[in-house]
């Protein structure tokens, strides 16, 4: 009883959430997100303490990630640019040779209203596309139903649906593999900022998690060749997962690891060789680099260290710390790594959410969705700090309030003071006592 009265107040909060309150109206926003999130933890309580039918609680979950169907997505306008690059496709043009602003006029594309909704409307205009071809294949399979733009929303939200699905099945394998209490697919399962960012604003970090399940649920299997797919299948669709590569290397006994990184290497070659078309790296490249060295938000370490040389120095300097920071995260994940056991198929899981922290903590870009793949993971172990994260990044939303982005200091320090606080509270005297003598 209690499941179903939880179940249909999180739909109802769902549905105000999605269709009524527009991105700028953060008070109402936050409230519905904290709502949300407390009856998402109540029904993982209950599915978890009364022993829920499986398939009520699969159930539960398809229902909350429908509610978005026909929504178009309030709190991000990235899906602009998923469907311009869609129908490029779709009209023989590569996406990644062309500028959205003088698309027309290089490619003989006639525009009409819904191109000029497209191309006003996006955020990235000026750029060209940053997203791999993985990526590119979903946008052109939802420009397949036409110059419509609610239908190419759908068509996405569709497919990203059937792959957070496959997620929901992989954790339950696992957990069923690895004996433990159904805590953690409920976890996943009814998790807001999980449904909100995938099924709600149509962010694609749920199918790199289903590449990192996979991997995770071959490793233990100890079959190399399915878990070097789904590492690869990862970093096809969002180059970060790259940043395991140095947990494999331990992960392997030599045979099998060789094997693992050559596969590897000719899959993730054949996955972004769409790239080389035409030259088209080159666009790419040139905004991907513009991303890393011009761009900055809810940054936690990047924003102490632009603050503190700013001072000194009279000026923003991003473009040295963006690639400072890369080098002191790759720096810090070797050095993790060594002193990392992997024991078992739970030692890589973990290893996995502390590099993905590693990672974040120090990027100059932080948006919410980008903790999908570490929190999905998490949930199959006893580490809760990216739990409590997908909580606590919401308060980044506040930089919306107005027309003009701007990230109000005291949620920052809400955001990443408590979670600083849980980290050297909870998670530092473990990591401790696994260290390597």
């Amino acid at each position: 009883m209690k499941t179903s009265v939880f179940g249909i107040l999180y739909v109802l909060i769902l549905l105000v959430f999605g269709y009524l309150i527009p991105r700028e109206d953060f008070a109402v926003q936050l409230t519905c997100f904290a709502f949300a999130f407390g009856l998402y933890i109540l029904m993982a309580r209950e599915f978890t303490n009364n022993q829920t039918g499986i398939w009520s609680g699969i159930s539960a979950a398809i229902i909350l990630r429908l509610v978005f169907i026909v929504a178009v997505p309030e709190l991000s306008d990235d899906f602009y640019r998923y469907v311009f690059d869609g129908q490029l496709l779709e009209n023989g043009v590569n996406p990644y040779l062309y500028l959205p602003l003088t698309a027309f006029e290089e490619t003989g594309i006639v525009s009409n209203a819904f191109w000029n909704t497209l191309l006003t409307e996006m955020n990235s205009p000026n750029y060209f596309s940053v997203y791999p071809p993985l990526h590119q294949t979903v946008f052109w399979i939802a420009a397949m139903t036409g110059e419509h733009l609610l239908m190419n929303i759908m068509s996405i939200r569709l497919v990203l649906i059937l792959f957070d699905l496959l997620n929901i099945y992989l954790i339950w394998k696992i957990i069923q593999e690895w004996r433990l209490p159904n805590r953690a697919l409920w976890l996943y399962a009814f998790n807001p900022l999980v449904i909100v960012e995938i099924s709600g604003n149509l962010h694609f970090e749920g199918i790199v998690l289903t590449g990192l399940l996979l991997s995770v649920y071959a490793f233990n299997k100890k079959r190399n060749v399915t878990a070097s797919l789904g590492w690869s299948w990862a970093v096809g669709l969002k180059l970060t997962p790259l940043i395991l590569g140095p947990l494999w290397l331990k992960a392997w006994t030599k045979n099998k690891l060789i094997s693992f990184f050559i596969l590897s290497g000719i899959l993730i070659v054949l996955l972004l060789i769409p790239l080389s078309f035409d030259n088209g790296l080159a666009g790419f490249w040139k905004s991907l680099s513009l991303y890393q060295h011009n761009f900055e938000f809810n940054a936690s370490v990047y924003y102490l260290l632009r603050d503190f040389f700013s001072f000194f120095l009279g000026y923003n300097p991003i473009a040295y710390l963006g690639p400072a920071l890369n080098m002191a995260t790759f720096l810090s994940i070797i050095g993790f790594v060594y002193f990392w056991n992997i024991e078992k198929a739970e030692d890589l899981a973990e290893g996995i959410v502390w590099i993905y922290l590693i990672f974040l903590l120090l990027q100059p870009v932080v948006h919410p969705w980008y903790l999908i793949p570490a929190f999905g993971v998490s949930v199959l172990t006893k580490n809760r700090v990216f739990l409590m994260w997908t909580f606590l990044v919401f308060l980044s939303y506040a930089a919306y309030r107005n027309m003009e982005v701007q990230e109000p200091w005291v949620f920052i320090i809400i955001e990443y003071g408590l979670l600083f606080f849980y980290i050297g509270l909870k998670m530092i005297p473990k990591i401790l006592k696994r260290r390597k003598y």
